[in-house]
C-alpha cells in the first residue's frame, strides 16, 4: 500500500482530528471559569484532548509530507511511525504523570471504564509504532502505520467525550 492508496484515509483522519480540536476548543469556551489550572478535572482533559488531536493531525500528514519528498515507501512509513511514536510518547510523559498527581491529591477523579482503555491503547500506540518504525512485525508498512493511527483516534474520541462529561458533571459528584 503506497501513500497514494492511503491518501484520502489520512486526510479523513485529520479532518476529524481537526474537528475533535476544534470542538473541543468551543467546549473550553463554554466551560468558562471551570477551564482554569486550578480545577484539573477540566483543564487536564482539556488540553490532553487539544494535544492528542494536534498529534493526530501531524501524524495523518506525515505520510504525505515525507512522501512529496521522494522517500522509498518503507522509509515514509517508518519515519511516519517514529513521528507519531515521538508526539505520542510525549504527550503522555507530560500529560499521565500530571494525572496521576491530581488524582492522589484528589482534585482529579479517573474514570476506570474511561482511563483503562486510554492507557492502554496510548501504549498500544507506542508499541505499534514502535514495532513499525524499526521494522519489526510490521515491515515499515502503512498497515503499522494505520493501526497505530486508528488507536490515537480512538484515544482523541475518547478524550473528547470524557471531557465533555466532565464538562457536565455537577462538582463534587462521585461521577
Amino acid at each position: 500500500m503506497t501513500v497514494l492508496d492511503t491518501q484520502s484515509t489520512l486526510e479523513t483522519i485529520a479532518q476529524i482530528a481537526i474537528s475533535l480540536a476544534g470542538f473541543a476548543g468551543i467546549v473550553g469556551a463554554l466551560a468558562g471559569e471551570k477551564l482554569r489550572p486550578g480545577h484539573a478535572e477540566v483543564w487536564l482533559p482539556f488540553w490532553a484532548m487539544i494535544w492528542s488531536g494536534l498529534g493526530l493531525v501531524f501524524g495523518a500528514l506525515a505520510p504525505q509530507v515525507l512522501g512529496a519528498f521522494g522517500l522509498p515507501e518503507n522509509v515514509t512509513w517508518s519515519a511516519s511511525s517514529a513521528l507519531l511514536l515521538v508526539l505520542t510518547t510525549v504527550n503522555l510523559a507530560f500529560f499521565l504523570p500530571r494525572i496521576l498527581r491530581a488524582t492522589r491529591a484528589g482534585t482529579f477523579r479517573r474514570i476506570r471504564m474511561v482511563a483503562y482503555p486510554l492507557d492502554a491503547a496510548c501504549f498500544a500506540v507506542i508499541a505499534t509504532q514502535l514495532l513499525n518504525a524499526l521494522g519489526l512485525g510490521f515491515a515499515r508498512s502503512a498497515a503499522g502505520f494505520l493501526l497505530g493511527l486508528y488507536l490515537l483516534l480512538f484515544v482523541s474520541s475518547m478524550n473528547f467525550g470524557f471531557l465533555l462529561y466532565v464538562i457536565g458533571r455537577p462538582p463534587n459528584s462521585s461521577g
